[in-house]
C-alpha cells in the first residue's frame, strides 16, 4: 500500500472540517495509508491552532508546502482563489478543490487542461455525490421500470456574512450542488435554462430559481437556491417524479420518502370524499439510519483511494466544469430575462 502525505490548503470553517475528517481517516481507516497531514494557511496563528488540534504539521505559505513533498492537497480557500492556488499545486501533486471548481469557465478549463498535461488527478468538492442517500436514489431509479418525468430541489440557508466580499452568489454556492446531482442522477446534461434571481446591494444574487430542460430525457428540472433565510432555517431536499410516484430525499437527515398515487377510491364528487381520496395516497419513508455516514468523510476517502490507485474520481474536474457551466448560464438567463441555450462540445 502506498503511503500518502496530504495537505489542506486554507483552514477556515470548511478547511477545518477537511482536516478533521482526514485525521479520522488517518486513525481509523487502514485501507488508506495517510502518512502525514499538513495544514496551510496565511494566518499563522490559525494554521498552528488547527495543526495542534489534529496532530498535523503546519506551514503558512505555498513555497513551504511545495518543499514538503506532499502527494495530494485539498484546496478550501475562497472560490476567487481556486484558480491561482490550484494552478500552483497541480504540477506537484493531485488536487481536490472545493466547489465550484472556479469562479468562471475559462479558469476551470485551464485547471483541467493543466491537470491533464501533468497527469494529475483534479477532483471537485461536489459533496452531495457522496451523501449516502444520493447513490441510494440513483440505484433505485436504475431499477425503476418507470421513467423520470420531472425533478426539483430546494436548497435554502442563511448564507455567508454580508460583509464577506470574497464570496460569489448563491448560484455558485448552492445551486451548483443540485444541478450536479440532477445531471448525475439523469446521466444527462441540460440544453436550456430559464432563471429568475434577486440581487443584493453588493451585486450578488441571493435567491435564484432555475428551470433546466433535459430534452434528451424529456425532463424539466426546477431548482431553487436561496440565502434569504434566518440562521435557524435550513433546507436541503430533492424530489424526483416518476409516472405513478414521487421520491423525495432529505440530504441532511439522509431519508428517502416514496409517495404513490391515490389508492382506488370511488367518490360521488362531494368535497369530503375528494379529501378522503387524497389522504388515501400511500407514503413510505426510508432512513439510512444505521448506515448513515458523513458525506465529507466519504468524499475525502474516495479522493485518497483514487490518489493511491491512480483512478479517476467520480467528482472529476469535468463534472465540476459541467456543473459550473450550468450555473453560469442560469445567471446569464436571470440577467437577460430570457431562456439561454447550453451547448456541449
Amino acid at each position: 500500500m502506498v503511503n500518502v502525505k496530504v495537505a489542506v490548503v486554507g483552514v477556515g470553517r470548511w478547511g477545518f472540517n477537511h482536516a478533521r475528517v482526514l485525521s479520522e481517516i488517518k486513525r481509523m481507516y487502514d485501507e488508506v495509508s495517510l502518512e502525514e497531514l499538513v495544514v496551510v494557511d496565511a494566518d499563522r496563528a490559525r494554521a498552528k491552532y488547527v495543526a495542534e488540534v489534529f496532530g498535523a504539521k503546519w506551514v503558512s505559505d505555498m513555497s513551504e508546502l511545495l518543499s514538503e513533498h506532499v502527494d495530494a492537497a485539498i484546496v478550501a480557500v475562497p472560490t476567487v482563489h481556486h484558480y491561482s492556488v490550484t494552478m500552483k499545486l497541480l504540477p506537484h501533486m493531485d488536487v481536490l478543490v472545493e466547489k465550484p471548481i472556479a469562479a468562471n469557465l475559462e479558469e476551470a478549463r485551464a485547471m483541467g487542461e493543466l491537470a491533464e498535461r501533468e497527469s494529475r488527478l483534479l477532483a471537485v468538492g461536489h459533496i452531495e455525490r457522496f451523501n449516502p442517500v444520493v447513490p441510494a436514489l440513483k440505484e433505485r431509479l436504475r431499477n425503476e421500470p418507470e421513467k423520470v418525468v420531472g425533478i426539483s430541489a430546494q436548497r435554502i440557508g442563511p448564507g455567508p456574512p454580508s460583509n464577506y466580499t470574497l464570496n460569489l452568489g448563491v448560484a455558485h454556492d448552492l445551486l451548483v450542488h443540485d444541478v450536479d446531482v440532477a445531471c448525475y442522477l439523469l446521466e444527462s446534461l441540460p440544453n436550456q435554462v430559464l432563471a429568475k434571481a434577486y440581487w443584493n446591494e453588493h451585486g450578488l444574487e441571493t435567491d435564484i430559481v432555475a428551470v433546466y430542460a433535459f430534452d434528451e430525457k424529456e425532463v424539466l428540472g426546477e431548482f431553487r437556491a436561496s440565502w434569504r433565510a434566518s440562521p435557524n432555517l435550513k433546507r436541503r431536499s430533492l424530489s424526483v417524479q416518476l409516472e405513478s410516484k414521487t421520491i423525495e430525499i432529505d440530504y441532511i437527515l439522509q431519508t428517502m420518502t416514496f409517495e404513490k398515487g391515490l389508492l382506488e377510491h370511488r367518490s360521488k364528487g362531494e368535497y369530503s370524499e375528494i379529501i378522503s381520496a387524497y389522504t388515501s395516497r400511500s407514503r413510505e419513508s426510508w432512513s439510512l439510519l444505521g448506515v448513515r455516514r458523513e458525506p465529507l468523510l466519504l468524499e475525502d476517502l474516495h479522493f485518497l483511494r483514487c490518489v493511491q490507485r491512480k483512478e479517476k474520481p467520480i467528482n472529476s474536474w469535468e463534472e465540476g466544469f459541467k456543473a459550473l457551466k450550468c450555473v453560469v448560464h442560469a445567471i446569464e438567463s436571470a440577467k437577460a430575462g430570457r431562456t439561454v441555450s447550453i451547448a456541449w462540445d
